[in-house]
């Protein structure tokens, strides 16, 4: 059963995403002046006083909007706000109650649930007096705090505990959920495949590219295995990059991608691919991390018999990088094979966390030696002697070699390639470590990534 949510909804600028991320004691929401910022649904679970819930943070509150994405974060808030089973009014003691404050509240007393208006920004007994104005708002005593100050939030709280319906859930804990970042250019279509794989307008979808700022976590169950799906603002050149809004979005993409178990690589089969995807890839191999390139938009292209082969081989050649990572093609809009990341994704994620027994790692070590000993490196030649696994999310082995500084780069290829041969570890890089075995140079590890 799914925990109760607690929804904090209010107009632009009021510091929704300042009190949510006081309450989920991290930064998961962007905070920054500029009004609208937050446009999708925001989740975090909470357990405060032995009581756990989820808080949602929302866009901000038009109720008579103008554009089409003002439009869509209403239809965002709204579906928040039906969900929730207390809402936590926002408003702002500076500006004093608003129009937009008083058509919101003329809306919130028609619901049947618990409100709590809290008036933020009381900084100093000057705006004591201040607070009494929101009485007009209909919605009972205000509640006064200071996201800045980090003041009141715990009497918040308490209120909003005590309000909260009895929950049969009795852990909260994620550690088997397998955690997926889901990262592109711009527009790729990141948050149409959320959509698609959940049946509902969950992301908001907009044709402007740079809709989606937060790194959105939405979790749910797939063949009874929890997924937390992250979708991250799309990441751009450096240079296309401008405003400090968009860089702290696009540093939580590339820190979703260091969370993450499995990253995927949304690319646009209608457009070329750019040195941002190319530097995205890298990234991501870096990091360890495994991953699926999804080719969206697939319904867009005209096919022929080498339609499939030429994407492939192009895909291979810009990111050779990734050449151990399956590659997916997909339809967002007609749903074509979307599901098909999420059993994709299962199969990979075993295959990230598998652990080979040593006898059967000795076993495929002899066979690569006897298959292709390491080359001579001038009067020296290395020599292969034991082979452990010694973590995995990557899966790492540590061999232990004479001469292991002379072991080519093409020959390291040569094992990792015979590793994934012998057991498979499809989507997963593989990280290599060495230790010497001659006393003279030490038994200090030396590392190398192989993939």
């Amino acid at each position: 059963m799914s925990l109760p949510v607690v929804a904090i909804i209010g107009r632009p600028n009021v510091g929704k995403s300042s009190l949510f991320n006081l309450i989920a004691k991290k930064k998961i929401s962007v905070v920054h002046d500029y009004p609208g910022v937050t446009r999708d649904r925001i989740y975090a679970d909470i357990e405060w006083d032995d009581r756990c819930f989820t808080i949602a943070d929302t866009g901000g509150l038009d109720v008579r909007p103008k554009e089409e994405l003002i439009d869509q974060v209403q239809h965002q808030v709204e579906i928040a706000v039906e969900e929730a089973k207390v809402l936590v009014f926002l408003v702002d003691v500076r500006t004093g109650v608003m129009p937009h404050d008083l058509l919101v509240a003329k809306k919130l007393r028609q619901i049947n649930k618990p409100v709590f208006l809290v008036v933020n920004k009381v900084e100093g007994q000057k705006f004591d007096n201040d607070i009494y104005d929101f009485y007009r708002l209909g919605l009972g005593e205000p509640i006064p705090i200071s996201c800045a100050q980090n003041w009141g939030i715990g009497d918040l709280l308490e209120q909003v505990a005590f309000a909260l319906p009895e929950s049969d859930v009795e852990d909260v804990g994620l550690s088997s959920t397998i955690k997926i970042s889901i990262v592109g250019r711009p527009n790729v279509g990141k948050s149409s495949i959320i959509n698609a794989i959940l049946g509902e307008n969950r992301m908001i979808v907009n044709d402007k590219p740079g809709t989606t700022r937060d790194a959105v976590n939405i979790h749910f169950v797939y063949q009874h295995i929890e997924f937390e799906l992250i979708d991250t603002a799309g990441m751009r050149r450096k240079s296309s990059v401008k405003d400090e809004l968009e860089q702290f979005s696009v540093q939580r993409a590339i820190k979703s991608i260091r969370q993450s178990d499995i990253a995927w690589l949304v690319l646009d089969a209608s457009d070329d691919i750019a040195k941002q995807e190319k530097m995205i890839a890298n990234y991501i191999a870096n990091q360890g991390k495994a991953s699926i390139i999804l080719v969206n938009k697939w319904d867009l292209i005209e096919k022929d018999n080498d339609t499939f082969n030429r994407f492939v081989d192009r895909i291979h050649t810009l990111f050779p990088q990734l050449d151990y990572v399956p590659i997916l093609f997909v339809s967002a809009l007609t749903g074509q094979r979307v599901t098909n990341a999420l059993d994709l994704s299962l199969e990979i994620h075993r295959e990230y966390c598998t652990r080979i027994p040593t006898t059967e790692l000795n076993s495929a070590l002899t066979k690569i030696k006897s298959v292709y000993p390491p080359p001579r490196a001038g009067k020296v030649r290395p020599n292969l002697k034991y082979i452990t696994q010694v973590d995995a999310k990557p899966p790492t082995f540590l061999i232990f070699a004479s001469y292991p500084h002379k072991i080519k780069a093409h020959y390291e290829a040569y094992i990792v390639n015979e590793l994934r041969d012998a057991f498979g570890f499809e989507g997963t890089p593989l990280q290599i470590h060495y230790r010497s075995t001659s006393k003279k140079q030490g038994g200090k590890p030396t590392k190398r990534l192989s993939y």
